[in-house]
């Protein structure tokens, strides 16, 4: 398997509700990674001392927990310290997590169909899913959990936090929002969700509008059937929405790009001691169909890749707010008890060496409006460009 297909994608501390927040790169193998050997030398002393306290626990605690529980626990430790200190999109995954995470990589899950992000220690809905039970029971973008089932979100991890509002199909959940200043409680109960890695359809007669919301398998092929369809059905411009798009697989992103790029560059990718691996244009491309793209502060990871990719190499007209400023990309290791381990084990760049984390992109045409107006706001420019173009030709 080609290097750039292992890198996947990163969500809220990385656990899925429908979930998910933002996302970046995950390195999948054929088999998910490789188990994580011990390592000795300089970091015997540490071993040695957490084989102690092991050995202590098994041997002169009551009741003490299993071996398995133990280690677990151990990983968590030291997942937690890493978060911390160096990596704040480390996690680890227990078998029934990394099962589900799994699941909503091939775009399949179960929860309450909405994307996550957190920041400042506070849990923000940044996106609800079409007909899953968060848009059905009211929920909205800017929604701030406040509580799931009782339990205070600022008393919980992010990962425990969401792992409480996932859940088996049928089950329900309660959570308490905060919206504009105002408490409100909603009892859910969660589904199996497909997830729509997008919708399209026509917008202003003959534009073309594309609405992306995540980067799970099949993203790229089926941007490009839309593209085919929508020009053959008329339509002479595209209009491709990422906003609140948290990523996904970046092979998936590198696929997206290739829609409308013909060749070049489309991201670096630089890993540790490595030298860098850049991903290339695959052909094919719509490559003069006139292109405009909506981007938010949701806009990340992934969807940073694309719209930094068509940005650089100017393929495309940037409208809405500065997007997250995810380029970052994790790695997930397998362990032997089919759990797992994510860490953070490079970075992207765009076309042109931007470095994007932290400083996200800023679009061509700065719209910080209400969505409806940003898009209304797309739509317009990129009737110029159609207009202006078939003059051209004309």
């Amino acid at each position: 398997m080609e290097r750039w297909q292992k890198v996947s994608f990163a969500l809220v501390g990385a656990t899925l509700v429908a979930l998910a927040a933002f996302s970046a790169g995950f390195a999948l193998g054929n088999d998910g990674g490789s188990a994580i050997p011990f390592v000795g030398g300089d970091e015997s002393d540490g071993l040695d001392l957490v084989d102690g306290v092991f050995q202590r626990i098994s041997s002169a605690a009551v009741d003490a927990p299993s071996s398995k529980e133990l280690a677990r626990g151990a990983i968590k430790g030291m997942v937690k310290v890493l978060k911390q200190t160096e990596d704040p999109y480390a996690a680890f995954y227990s078998p029934s997590d990394y099962t589900e995470f799994q699941q909503y990589t091939s775009g399949r899950f179960s929860g309450i169909g909405v994307w996550l992000k957190e920041q400042r220690g506070e849990l923000e809905i940044v996106s609800v899913l079409p007909s899953s039970p968060a848009v059905e029971a009211g929920l909205e973008r800017g929604d701030l959990i406040v509580t799931v089932d009782g339990l205070a979100v600022d008393n919980l991890s992010a990962d425990e936090a969401v792992g409480r509002i996932k859940g088996p199909a049928g089950t329900d959940v309660s959570i308490e929002v905060e919206r504009r200043g105002e408490a409100m409680s909603f009892d859910l109960t969660r589904e199996s969700i497909d997830l729509p890695n997008l919708i399209s359809r026509v917008a202003g007669g003959e534009l073309g509008y594309i609405r992306l919301f995540g980067f799970a398998r099949g993203a790229g092929t089926q941007v490009r059937e839309r593209v085919q369809k929508l020009t053959e059905g008329g339509a002479e411009g595209i209009l491709l929405d990422l906003r609140d798009n948290g990523g996904g697989l970046v092979s998936e992103a590198v696929d997206v790009a290739s829609v409308f790029i013909e060749e070049g560059d489309i991201v670096t990718y630089r890993e540790k001691e490595n030298p860098d691996v850049v991903y290339e244009a695959e052909g094919g491309a719509f490559g003069d169909v006139p292109l405009v793209v909506l981007v938010n502060e949701g806009t990340a990871s992934a969807s940073e890749i694309v719209a930094g990719a068509l940005q650089d190499r100017d393929r495309a007209i940037l409208v809405g707010n500065q997007t997250y400023g995810k380029g970052s990309v994790q790695n997930i290791f397998p362990l032997p008890d089919q759990s797992a381990l994510k860490l953070t084990t490079g970075a992207y760049l765009t076309p042109d060496g931007r470095d994007i984390s932290g400083r996200g992109i800023e679009p061509d045409v700065e719209v910080d409006a209400e969505p409806p107006v940003q898009k209304t706001r797309a739509e317009e420019i990129l009737k110029g460009i159609v207009v202006s173009t078939t003059g051209a030709q004309g």
